[in-house]
């Protein structure tokens, strides 16, 4: 691999922690120049105003390959020469508005930070990761990437990054991660014949009227729906004390291997599978259909974004009538509306705020949506292997290991309720937030557990009903 010209800076300070060293790294790439956030951009920083930080993405990754702290600054190096993103601050325009300014050539620094004596160096690469994703990103005048090597009597042990959402998503930190695996040992350049899309040149398109014309038709989907569905996703309000905001942890072996033998019955995802249990189980557990879901699209379906960085997530509206029909036939429904849910999940977000307060305005009432679904898997672009029919034997095996554990709350909470798909291997892995004045402890339990049941008997029967009945 080339050698990364560097510089070492002892004690420097990286994310509001003191290092030991801190090592220079110049860097210079494409895409400069300055101009408007894109509508990915524009949705994440609006989420991260009304959550009060920087909703990072990173964390800490054991060491085991002997990289060295001159490889790491020769990965930081490359994340920055090839993604535009890396290299915008964002900062007030002269009327007001947000912009970036990408820059074409600069300087970055990597942490270097040893392991005191006698100390573990996976305690303090945990520590350091949970204090940078507890200190929000100055984005007019830092980078928004932090990376540090941890060492232990001078061997590298762990790398911890962390980058602002508004430098990516779970979509944009796969496609890094595979262009850095994918990249030229000998000189360090990425395989790929030329940059992606650079945020700049994307808000730019988005500006065009092609491009206001492709927010407009979907606009009119969230209008459709809005104007359909009934205003409330859950009951009203009810004090259940403190803490309000919380986060469980959803593990099951059994919904993996369910959910595997209907998807490959029904010849879709195991996706459309576990959003459809999720449709069904919230519609038994509130009495409201039909379901009304915002689910996380990527985005990088479409032409020329597949090898973007910077975000492309956006909420989809989903909408699916789960009455009279076989848990298959909602299967199907599913499919369909969740089609239809990620071709119209590409808008500008502040003609979105503005509809919904137009519709909510000549309707008299709030049409809530803040009912989430979100299968991480998919921006990894993992499917979990299809299985034949297990035995009720085997079945009831897995299911005896499901676990619902609990785990820190949330100071603050944006929805109601969201349920995430992890990436697991063998089993799925359900974390659910929730605002528990709207959804108590308990529902949670009979939520995850209706979605496993759903799935485990559907295994079996591909004419199990859903039990809901129509109006």
């Amino acid at each position: 691999m080339a050698e990364t010209p560097t510089s070492t800076v002892p004690g420097t300070v990286l994310g509001g922690v003191r290092m030991t060293d801190g090592v220079v790294v110049p860097f210079a790439g494409p895409g400069a120049g300055v101009g408007e956030l894109t509508w990915g951009q524009r949705k994440v920083w609006t989420l991260m105003e009304l959550a009060g930080g920087s909703m990072s993405m990173g964390g800490a990754v054991p060491v085991t390959d002997g990289r060295t702290v001159g490889d790491l600054a020769a990965e930081l190096r490359f994340f920055l020469c090839r993604y535009a993103s890396l290299r915008a601050r964002i900062r007030a325009g002269a009327d007001g508005g947000l912009v970036q300014e990408v820059a074409g050539a600069g300087e970055a620094v990597l942490g270097v930070l040893d392991t005191p004596d006698g100390g573990e160096p996976d305690v303090v690469a945990g520590e350091l990761a949970a204090r940078w994703e507890a200190t929000p990103f100055d984005h007019a005048e830092e980078w928004p990437i932090r990376m540090a090597a941890v060492r232990a009597g001078g061997v590298v042990t762990h790398v911890v990054v962390m980058i602002s959402h508004v430098a990516t998503d779970g979509g944009g930190i796969a496609v890094m991660l595979r262009e850095l695996a994918e990249r030229d040992p000998a000189t360090g350049q990425p395989a790929a014949a030329g940059p992606a899309m650079g945020p700049l040149e994307l808000a730019a398109l988005q500006r065009t009227p092609a491009g206001r014309r492709h927010s407009d038709t979907s606009l009119r989907h969230w209008e459709r729906l809005l104007r359909a569905a009934g205003p409330r996703r859950f009951g009203p309000r009810v004090d259940r004390g403190e803490p309000r905001y919380r986060r469980a942890v959803f593990t099951s072996r059994a919904l993996h291997v369910a959910s595997g033998v209907v998807a490959a019955r029904t010849g879709t995802s195991t996706s459309t599978v576990l959003l459809a249990a999720y449709a069904v189980a919230v519609v038994r557990l509130t009495g409201i259909n039909p379901a009304l879901i915002q689910v996380v699209v990527s985005n990088r379906f479409r032409p020329g974004l597949a090898e973007v960085s910077h975000p492309l997530s956006v909420n989809g509206l989903f909408m699916a009538d789960v009455a009279d029909a076989s848990f298959d036939e909602v299967v199907d429904r599913t499919r369909r509306a969740s089609a239809q849910c990620s071709k119209y999940a590409y808008y500008d977000p502040g003609r979105l705020e503005e509809l919904r307060s137009r519709v909510h305005a000549e309707r008299g009432e709030v049409v809530e949506i803040t009912c989430l679904f979100n299968d991480r898997r998919l921006a990894l672009g993992v499917e979990p292997a299809r299985r034949e029919v297990p035995s009720e034997a085997e079945l009831a095996a897995a299911r005896a290991e499901s676990e619902l554990r609990w785990g820190e709350p949330f100071a603050s909470y944006l929805d109601m309720l969201m349920i995430q798909v992890g990436a697991a291997q063998d089993t799925v892995e359900l974390e659910v937030q929730v605002d528990t004045h709207h959804v108590s402890v308990g529902q949670v339990g009979e939520l995850v557990r209706d979605m496993e049941a759903l799935a485990v008997a559907s295994a079996s029967d591909p004419e199990l009903p859903t039990g809901v009945r129509g109006a």
